[in-house]
Order: C-alpha cells, then structure tokens, then sequence
C-alpha cells in the first residue's frame, strides 16, 4: 500500500506539565496506550510515546507524546523537532506551570506555528475557575510567543468533549498542511521558489532489532518520501544501507511521504552502528557536518544576564550534546562550537537549554556552516543579520549571491531568470559574473600572466569558479591559456591537448625546478607525447633524459641573462648561482640555451648572445 498523492500525513505532539493527563488524552484521542509499564508504574512519561488517529477521509494523524518532567526536556525536544500542530495540555485544577512555560518556550523556538491548547481535567473545577484558567492560558501563550491558540476543554478520564478536540486538531492540521503547500510564482527579477524537496530527512529517535527483520529505525519523515529499495545514508556515520521494509501507523507500506511517523528496516545497518539522534537522508543528499556554525537567534530567554561565552545543551532533531555559545556583537548572531562534526542544514531550528538545568537560553536557526575568512566577516555578518524572518530554502541562495555572486545547484533546480545566469554547477548573478570577467580580462590586459590559482588568490573566488569563468572567456576568444598561464587574447590553449598529453605536462609541472628525468620516472604513452609536446615548446628537452616545462625553463633563463647585454661573458658558477640548479642540470641547462641562440661556449665561459626577452 502506497501513500497517494490525494492523501495528506501530518504528526501532532502533545507536551505540558507532567502529571496533567497527556498519556491518558492520547489514550481517549485514539485508544492507544503510549506509555510503557515501568512509566504506567512510575506514573511520569520518561520518553517519547507514539499514537495515531484518522480523519473521516481515511488520512492518518500521528501523536507523539513528550515527557512532561523537566529532567526529560531534552527527549520532550526530540518529540516537536517536526511537529505539523502542539497541542499544548494544562490541568484545569492545577494551571499554567513551569514547564508548561518551557514547553512552549522550546516548541516556539522550533519553529512550531500552530498551536492547540486543551484544558484538560474541567470536570474538577467550577464554570468560573475554567473561565479563569482560559484567560491565563491565552495570556501565557500571546505574551510568550505571540500566537494566537484555539482553545478546547476536555476530560481525557470521562472522554467529555474529545470529539471536539479531534475535529479542532484535524481542522487545524489542515491548515497547516494548505498552507505549506503554497508555492509562489517564480519572479524573473527573483530567485525562482523551489518545490517541496523530494529527498528524504529523517532524525532517528529509536533503534532495535527484531528477529528475522534486522536492524529497524523509528523517526519522523519531515521531508521529501521513502520507498523499498531507496538507498539512505546516515549522518554523521556515514553508514549507507537499502530499505527493506516500511511500517506506517501499523500498516505494511511500499512508500512513504512527510510528514509522517515511520518505522524503516534498513539492511546493511548494523545496531551497533547507529543510535539516537543520527540524520538519515537520501544517498545523494548535500548534507554539512561541521563541528561549529553560525545561528541566528530567534528566542532569548528574559532571565539571561550578560551575554558571554558560556556552555550550553544543544537540542537539535533528535540529537542533543554540549556546545561553546560566542555572542557575535552588535548582531543576533553567535557562534556555537560543538565536541565533534555533526550534520547541519540551513534554517535548521535548535534549542539552547541551561547546561545541566532546564531553562530554556535561547531558540536559534542555523545560518553558515562554511569556513569564514577574516576579510569575509563583516559583511557575512551584515547578510546574515537582514535575513528575512521566515527562511525558505531559496533564502540561502539569495543570501550567497548577495554574499559572493554564485552558488552551486543541479541543472534541473536552476530556474532561468532575467539576472541570473547558469553554468553548471553553479548559478551566478550575472552582473556579478560581468563584472568579475571584466576585472579578469583588466588584470590579464597589463601584461601578467597568471595562472588559475594565481587569480583565485588575487580575486579570492573559489578554483572551480574561476575555471568555469576562464573557460567561458576562453570560448569568447577573450583569454588562451599557454605554459600554464592565463594570458589576454587569443592564441593556442593548451588545454585543448589530448588528456595524455595533459597528464605528462601536469606530471612535468610537479617536478618544477627539478625536471623529469626518464631514467627515474615512468611516462605515461612514452616519448611520443614528449616529442609531441616540445614540438608545440610546452616542455624543452636540456638533454636526452631531462626535460622542463617551457615556462620553468624561460624562467631560469631570464635568470641568468636578465641582467646581461650581448657580448657579456658569464662564467658556470654564475649560472650555478643565478639559477639554483645544481652542476647535474646547469650544464644541461647552458647546452639548451645554446642551442636556441642565447649564449655560445668560449672555453669555460659563456658569451651572451642576445638580451633578455621572453620567446
């Protein structure tokens, strides 16, 4: 049985005070017990507990329950890392308390939009107390996180207006769900907006073995589908295994869609392997694992004093660990350092608890994950500090080219636009691709040559980017490329030779100084390429077995004749000295430039022949 595309999956997590009857509303909401009978016995949820309903149309409704102790906040955080609706649970004889506060506090500082607040237990308190504890309830919810909740009144025990509430959360998970599924249109003066992504993303909150099956995995599915025979990978194991099978809500699937609770048997993933809080994703997926990044605080708790450097709990997903929070100055930006790389992905929601505590410190979204250079701070801190306050996937990429003027995406993701341009695997900003070839062709035009890494150090753009920009200028006939070097104009490029004989030009070049001698070295198709190749005076021979790259040998020359006019006389110990070559390949060296009529032999010395310039 597939998921199909009429049918919609969502996941509603119950959280609130412990001990205010959230077990025992999921129990009335969909006849499933959830709690496990150490926690029936402790009388206290510990972790998280799973259930499902259904609408009248057949569409499923995952619940999760989070533990409602503030000892447990950290696995309450892996139960609404994705959650469609909260649905907030406050005991009508008891109130608003505590960790009511930080459950909203942490659902909130993930991103959670819609919330559901049930007053449960209104069969212990008075027409007037209920009315009381209403007030109170939109109160808290408006000042903390300017929301505005519906609100219902039950008895989970009594199952007194359960049917209310399951009618308020299907109605509120379908706007939900219409709402995220708006695309705008494509802008041609914008970034295009993307589709939902179709790759699989999934935080494991459970592994176990079952007998015959193999190694399983629970999580919930937050984006794109899974399907039998779908390779994953997981992060930051890096383990890849195939699904073998899929278990939704008790039901044998052959393929799953978000947002949906999921249990996937993997084969080629061993127990041992793979635990809690773990990323799953598709086998193809980009995923960062970084051991710092920058965030962009979105909650800030009202109690925090000084904002120093401190150490914080870092829940994310289902994963959570330590990490040393920096403040950025003058920004609502920081940088969080972690023990060891984790998986990080843009706009990504985590919570920063009190290390050791349960308050919550801040909710944050990460922004960067890539290395910062010094030069690059300043104005990376601008960019990230105006980013607009609901991230989409096409933020980051607007984001780089205001940042840089290029980012990398798939050909069938690049949707073409007026000031855009594509050259795989990169979009640019096409003025900044503009302006960038013009400052190339300004550098190139006074007269120095420069190799690709020469200008990616000058103009500080990444290597891959200044190929494909010096190959588009090639291709205008705009630059050529000879002894390794981009020159202005036209003229032969090396680059168009056969890969053999690219392999052993390259092979030459790492020599450098020292050259490749043939006695030493294995080449790659023999001396036909090497014939070839000082033919076309990419390379020059000093002798039979030992050859140069032309511009390291046009080099050494201008050393040692720069200085010198015709009829000057240099002696080998000048040679020696002026080129660093040792007597083994000086000697060589001052035959080739015989040779080619720079110098003749008068006995131990050399009379130069013509001045200095560059063949």
């Amino acid at each position: 049985m597939a998921v199909t595309p009429t049918q919609y999956q969502a996941v509603v997590g119950l959280a609130g005070h412990v001990d205010h009857g959230k077990t025992a509303l999921i129990e009335a909401l969909t006849g499933m017990i959830t709690a496990r009978p150490h926690e029936q016995q402790l009388g206290m949820t510990q972790d998280l507990g799973f259930a499902h309903f259904q609408d009248d149309h057949g569409n499923t409704i995952g619940v999760v329950d989070v533990p409602g102790h503030e000892r447990y906040l950290r696995n309450m955080v892996a139960g609404v890392w994705h959650l469609n609706v909260l649905l907030l649970v406050v005991a009508a004889d008891e109130g608003w308390m505590p960790m009511t506060t930080s459950h909203l506090d942490v659902a909130h500082a993930m991103g959670i939009e819609d919330i559901v607040v049930c007053i449960n237990k209104r069969d212990k308190v008075s027409a007037e107390q209920l009315a009381a504890i209403e007030d109170q309830v939109l109160e808290q919810v408006m000042e903390r996180s300017g929301l505005l909740p519906e609100i219902v009144t039950v008895s989970a025990l009594k199952k007194d207006n359960i049917e209310a509430l399951r009618q308020l959360l299907i109605d509120t998970v379908q706007v939900n769900i219409t709402r995220h599924k708006v695309i705008v249109p494509a802008n041609s003066d914008d970034i295009a907006v993307l589709e939902p992504a179709t790759d699989p993303l999934m935080y494991i909150d459970r592994v176990f073995v079952v007998n015959g099956i193999g190694t399983v995995l629970t999580g919930t599915l937050a984006q794109g589908q899974l399907a039998i025979g779908d390779k994953v990978r997981c992060h930051p194991s890096n383990l890849i295994g195939t699904v073998r099978s899929i278990q939704a809500y008790h039901q044998q699937l052959t393929s799953v869609s978000a947002t949906c609770r999921v249990a996937v048997n993997i084969k080629g993933v061993g127990r041992k392997d793979i635990g809690r809080g773990q990323l799953v994703t598709g086998i193809n997926q980009q995923i960062t694992l970084r051991d710092q990044c920058i965030v962009r605080l979105t909650k800030t708790a009202t109690k925090l004093k000084v904002k120093k450097q401190r150490q914080v709990e870092v829940a994310m997903g289902t994963w959570h660990g330590t990490a040393r929070l920096s403040y950025i100055p003058n920004t609502e930006l920081a940088r969080l350092v972690f023990e060891k790389p984790i998986p990080l992905l843009f706009g990504q929601r985590l919570a920063m608890i009190q290390k050791g505590g349960s308050g919550l410190q801040h909710g944050a979204e990460v922004v960067w994950t890539d290395y910062i250079f010094g030069y690059q701070k300043r104005r990376l801190y601008d960019v990230l500090d105006n980013l607009p306050q609901q991230l989409q996937p096409q933020s980051q990429r607007q984001m780089l080219l205001v940042l840089q003027g290029y980012f990398e995406c798939a050909d069938a993701d690049f949707k073409a636009c007026r000031q855009q341009t594509y050259i795989a695997p990169f979009c640019f900003d096409s003025q900044w691709l503009a302006d960038m070839s013009h400052q190339i062709e300004t550098l190139l035009g006074a007269g120095i040559a420069m190799a690709s890494a020469e200008l990616c150090s000058r103009l500080r753009i990444n290597d891959a980017v200044i190929e494909l920009i010096m190959q588009r200028l090639k291709q205008q006939d705009k630059v050529h490329l000879s002894y390794g070097k981009w020159c202005i104009g036209q003229g032969d490029n090396e680059d168009d030779l056969p890969q053999d004989a690219l392999n052993i030009l390259h092979q030459i070049r790492q020599f450098g100084k020292a050259g490749l001698e043939l006695n030493k070295v294995k080449v790659v198709g023999g001396k036909k390429w090497l014939r070839q190749l000082s033919h076309q005076k990419y390379i020059t021979a000093l002798d039979e077995n030992i050859y140069f790259d032309m511009g390291i040998y046009l080099d050494l020359v201008k050393a040692v004749i720069a200085e010198h006019q015709p009829h000057d006389r240099i002696t080998m110990t000048d040679i020696k000295d002026r080129t660093g070559l040792s007597r083994k390949y000086s000697i060589p060296l001052a035959n080739r430039m015989e040779k080619d009529g720079w110098v003749k032999r008068d006995n131990d010395e050399r009379i130069i022949l013509r001045s200095w310039q560059k063949e």
